[in-house]
């Protein structure tokens, strides 16, 4: 037996025994600890003097045979036992007792207090976290009975009061530390005494500080992104061994069950994904719950806004489907569409979807559809806008009309003549116009008329003019696309002045048969045997009248009759190359000069007049050479239109 300050006397206690462990993982962690644990029983800090102990060394797997223990830092003695029992202690100052095993390293220290008081309050001698067992005992010298206990924390009475001698809490936590002692009565020798122990300081350790929830990100993350989030708390060193427990939630909503890692991974963060986030640690009855972390995903904004066309180009037939496909390269989340039509702040459509492309429709396009449009994307930023189209709604041209300046179909010859071409329908006409069928061309030998958009100007009507009008709009809507429209047939007649019927054969045609009739009547009276000739020569081409063009009353006096004893002059009408056609050109009067007498059965002189019969030539303004030309030319025909007429006398 050795004796020293804490004690009177140490015995070795029972063979090393392996102590028990709570599973697999406190095995793990206590293989790596590689620190032994001694245990005190009874599992007080304080104890009268002349009471006894005993020590425990644990380690996690059993050691070698020898163990050594130490107090106050120094050796004291060695065992190949695990235990040590300490009997009878002494009065002095704290002890502290270690133990060591080969291989494991030196334990933490055991404190123990010996009293000299009547009264103590006593601690468990090891260190309480939250969670744990809190026993503490009001005990009097050697055990004696002590009544009407009552325990104090800080000057404070714990309530509720217990009758019997330990205060026991369930479940120790961190406000249950603070400075503890007690009271109660114990009969002395003489008398029963209140007594009062001494104060005992008593922590309550934290077993994990409260967590903190943490993102790996700095800022907000960007959707689509992957998103972190850590709950991270202290363990105590001295609990190392502790497996903790996390839980997430989002907006108070539990996300899954116990995590074990402090980390909760998002691996694509969507718009959805916003919100509250905080975190729980658990070990056995101790929960803690981080403060909330507000998670915001950001959109990627909104950029390079296209909207397409269909059709392409945006050439749309009216009646037809008209789309309008906007889209987005870049932004994501829910995004907000609008359509607007031209300079309008008024939106065509305005519709929200989770997509990148959006299609405003218009099902049946009409002219008014026509104009500049352009969307705009949003999806919580700034709104972007796209570049602008154009489509042009056409109408396919429909319901031609041909319409003259004028009432009636017949024009006078040398007028102005103006035909117009309207439609009822259609987007950006173009006229052709047609004469007999034919596109209009300059017609041969007269004026051309004027076309200007949808008019058709004669500035000065002439006879070969005459016909059938008709006039076509079209456009086209597309390269393979072109639309037609036909007028109805407007006839024009143009017909001659009544002056122009006298004056134009007269001043051309019949002014020469005149002036070589004068010359020869002159020549006649004044040579009487010697007349001059004019001659009109039809090429040859000698024929007879037709009756319906040659009246009794044009019918020149036969030449008998007119007492001429010289060669009478001979009549010819000149007939076209078809004499079944039965239409006269013109006619010739052959003169021949003869010598005679006065001619009988004539007029008085004053009264004397010749007759000619001649018609009207196509050209208004004949000459001779015309009139000697006026028969076509070989294979060819005069114009259907071309009316000709035997006019009477002067």
């Amino acid at each position: 037996m050795q004796r020293g300050a804490c004690f009177a006397a140490v015995r070795q206690q029972a063979p090393f025994t392996e102590p028990r462990m709570p599973g697999r993982a406190a095995l793990l962690v206590l293989a790596t600890a590689q620190k032994p644990t001694l245990t005190l029983d009874p599992p007080w800090s304080t104890v009268f003097r002349g009471e006894s102990v005993t020590l425990t060394c644990s380690t996690s797997h059993p050691p070698g045979r020898r163990f050594t223990w130490y107090h106050n830092d120094k050796f004291f003695r060695s065992t190949e036992e695990n235990s040590l029992r300490i009997e009878n202690i002494k009065m002095g100052a704290p002890c502290r007792y270690q133990c060591e095993a080969p291989g494991f390293g030196r334990s933490d220290p055991v404190q123990l207090t010996i009293s000299k008081d009547w009264l103590i309050l006593q601690a468990p001698y090891y260190a309480v976290f939250e969670g744990d067992q809190l026993r503490l005992r009001c005990y009097g010298w050697w055990g004696a009975k002590v009544s009407g206990i009552s325990y104090y924390r800080d000057g404070t009475k714990v309530e509720p009061s217990h009758v019997n001698s330990e205060l026991f809490i369930k479940q120790a936590k961190t406000r249950d530390s603070g400075r503890y002692h007690c009271t109660g009565s114990m009969r002395t020798p003489v008398i029963f005494t209140d007594f009062s122990s001494p104060k005992v300081s008593i922590s309550v350790q934290e077993l994990f500080s409260s967590p903190v929830l943490r993102a790996a990100h700095s800022g907000d993350p960007i959707e689509g992104s992957p998103v972190t989030l850590s709950c991270v708390t202290q363990l105590n060193p001295q609990k190392s061994d502790t497996l903790l427990q996390r839980f997430f939630y989002k907006d108070s909503r539990a996300l899954g069950e116990a995590w074990s890692s402090p980390d909760y991974h998002i691996p694509v963060a969507g718009l959805q994904d916003s919100g509250s986030y905080h975190c729980e640690v658990q070990f056995s009855s101790v929960w803690k719950q981080s403060p909330k972390l507000k998670i915001a995903v950001k959109r990627i904004p909104v950029s390079r806004v296209f909207l397409e066309v269909q059709p392409l180009r945006g050439q749309v037939t009216e009646g037809e489907r008209l789309v309008l496909n906007c889209s987005v390269t870049m932004g994501t989340g829910p995004i907000t569409f609008s359509w607007y039509r031209e300079d309008s702040n008024q939106a065509l459509r305005t519709e929200t979807r989770s997509s990148q492309r959006m299609v405003y429709e218009i099902r049946a396009a009409t002219e008014t559809d026509t104009g500049e449009y352009y969307c705009m994307a949003s999806n919580g930023n700034a709104p972007a806008p796209s570049p602008r189209v154009k489509v042009a709604v056409k109408v396919p041209v429909s319901g031609a009309t041909i319409a003259a300046d004028r009432m009636g179909p017949e024009v006078m010859a040398g007028e102005s003549l103006n035909l117009s071409c309207s439609v009822e329908s259609g987007t950006a006409p173009l006229f052709k116009w047609l004469h007999n069928a034919q596109e209009l061309a300059a017609i041969s030998g007269l004026g051309p008329p004027t076309a200007v958009g949808n008019t058709l100007y004669f500035g000065s009507v002439q006879l070969g003019h005459g016909g059938n009008y008709q006039c076509i709009a079209s456009n086209q809507l597309s390269p393979q696309r072109v639309f037609q429209a036909r007028s109805e047939i407007l006839a024009i007649t143009v017909i001659e002045h009544a002056s122009s019927r006298v004056v134009v054969p007269v001043t051309v045609s019949f002014l020469f048969l005149l002036m070589g009739v004068t010359a020869a009547l002159v020549f006649y009276f004044k040579c009487w045997k010697k007349a001059e000739g004019m001659v009109f020569n039809a090429q040859g081409r000698d024929t007879r009248l037709p009756a319906q063009h040659e009246s009794p009353g044009q019918r020149l006096p036969a030449p008998g009759s007119l007492g001429l004893q010289a060669e009478e002059p001979s009549y010819g009408n000149v007939c076209p190359l078809e004499p079944e056609s039965g239409e006269v050109e013109y006619t010739v009067v052959n003169i021949k000069k003869r010598s005679g007498d006065k001619p009988k059965g004539t007029l008085p002189r004053d009264n004397e007049e010749y007759y000619v019969s001649y018609s009207v030539l196509p050209d208004p303004k004949p000459t001779w050479e015309s009139a000697a030309g006026a028969r076509a030319p070989e294979g060819k025909s005069l114009p259907d239109s071309d009316l000709y007429e035997n006019v009477p006398h002067l």
